[in-house]
């Protein structure tokens, strides 16, 4: 954790200002690789090979780093380490956690470049858009897209649920404008008004609530601060009831099996329709033919290697929820956020890309209203 992260976080119990004890620090001293970040409210956090760990119970998921700093983290952690009896919706928020955690972390090499892909998503943002900028990566996943958002000189944040955080970390660490948290959308450590740009790309369909993330992320903008997602579309109605009706079996097996499941479906595309379509799209007379018919699917995935078709597997039979969105509903989750002057437009059938900004005075501030 450097300076510049522990100067933004804030408690997500109270919204606090926290106090850091390092335990051990980069060479240089620039760095806390561990320690401990504390909130008057009472609350703890471990700060675990550079990542602050913002969850409630954070410290049951790291036993060794209990172990290693019991003298120093005192008494009380009986209390934090124990997992809690959940309700409905925090049990979904676990297991979505558990998924992505295991996903990001089995395909976590950054087996191509998907410089391309992120600016699609983001469109119509561009490096220019972002450079010298704060900005935040709302659920980064194995770092595929916060790579690309500190590339172009924006100074980063990334957070994510899971220990999916950690391949970010691998994936990114040459980048000192780079900065990553484990924490919950739902209850971010940032105080308001925090970032110029905040984007989120295929994360908030899979909460139990994803209005309520859309939300969270809004009251993080600065006036006239940007907000990009990118969400499921419910165009392919057929395909995706189809795919519900199998996830209602795959959801529920272990994810291990689930992966056996994933690889046996990116081999029949990779051998039963994407290798066929490449080989005859180059035929004379038949080629114009074979490209017309293909599915547009077929065509995106013959740009990538096989572990991209393996994880996407995964990601649509072991994902515990997906909500699928049209273009009024993409508008409309962004206007009850408060966001303004709106763009949405497809990416194929498969999903919509959704922007706008926080206006510079919120339409409820009173002063609006008095006038």
């Amino acid at each position: 954790m450097r300076q510049l992260l522990y100067q933004l976080l804030r408690c997500p119990k109270c919204q606090g200002k926290l106090d850091a004890t390092p335990f051990t620090q980069s060479s240089d001293g620039t760095e806390v690789i561990e320690g401990l970040l504390a909130c008057r409210c009472g609350a703890r956090y471990p700060i675990v090979d550079t990542i602050p760990r913002m969850l409630p119970n954070a410290f049951a998921f790291f036993p060794d780093f209990v172990h290693r700093y019991r003298d120093r983290l005192g008494t009380g952690l009986h209390v934090e380490t124990e997992r809690r009896p959940a309700q409905r919706f925090d049990v979904l928020v676990s297991k979505t956690q558990e998924s992505f955690g295991y996903q990001w972390t089995t395909f976590s090499e950054m087996v191509c470049d998907f410089r391309d892909n992120f600016w699609n998503y983001l469109y119509p943002a561009t490096p220019d858009s972002f450079r010298g900028k704060l900005g935040l990566d709302a659920g980064c996943g194995f770092g595929r897209h916060i790579y690309h958002a500190a590339s172009c000189g924006a100074e980063m944040v990334g957070v994510d649920l899971s220990r999916a955080i950690d391949a970010t970390y691998q994936n990114t660490k040459q980048f000192s404008n780079l900065h990553l948290v484990q924490a919950d959308i739902y209850a971010l450590p940032f105080a308001p008004d925090t970032f110029d740009f905040v984007y989120s790309v295929g994360v908030l369909h899979h909460l139990p609530d994803p209005a309520r993330g859309v939300r969270a992320l809004a009251g993080l903008l600065k006036p006239n601060g940007s907000l990009s997602l990118w969400l499921y579309s419910s165009t392919r109605r057929v395909s995706n009831f189809f795919l519900e009706i199998v996830r209602i079996l795959t959801t529920r097996l272990p994810h291990s099996l689930v992966n056996g499941l994933s690889f046996l479906g990116a081999v029949v595309d990779r051998f039963g329709l994407i290798l066929p379509y490449t080989v005859m799209k180059r035929v004379p007379l038949i080629g114009q033919a074979v490209e017309k018919l293909t599915p547009p699917r077929i065509k995106l995935y013959s740009h990538y290697p096989f572990q991209v078709l393996h994880a996407d597997w995964f990601d649509r039979l072991a994902a515990p929820i997906r909500y699928y969105y049209s273009e009024p509903e993409v508008r409309g989750i962004l206007e009850q956020a408060g966001i303004v002057e709106i763009k949405t437009s497809c990416t194929g059938y498969y999903g919509w890309r959704g922007c706008g900004v926080r206006p510079r005075i919120s339409v409820q501030d009173p002063a609006m209203s008095a006038r």
